[in-house]
């Protein structure tokens, strides 16, 4: 398998981040307008939100953790490339 481009690995995270939400949303909709009774969440509806929610949140901290600490080993490499 190839090497995944810094760019690629990006756009799948942002990809999953969106994936996970929109998810969330559609079953929380779909539970409170499309579910007998209207208007009311299961329990199991709201832990699997919940869930999605969570996973897009970890996605994009992980995301924003992983450039921080790249900016800061290029910075350092292009630093030791000047000296």
């Amino acid at each position: 398998m190839p090497k995944m481009s810094h760019i690629e690995i990006t756009r799948l995270q942002g990809a999953l981040a969106v994936a996970s939400f929109v998810s969330g949303v559609v079953i929380a909709l779909a539970c409170l307008f499309l579910v007998e009774p209207l208007g009311e969440i299961a329990n199991s509806a709201i832990s699997i939100v919940s869930e999605l929610l969570v996973l897009c949140g970890a996605i994009l901290g992980v995301k924003a953790s992983y450039d921080v600490k790249f900016h800061k080993f290029e910075a350092e490499l292009l630093k030791k490339a000047d000296k």
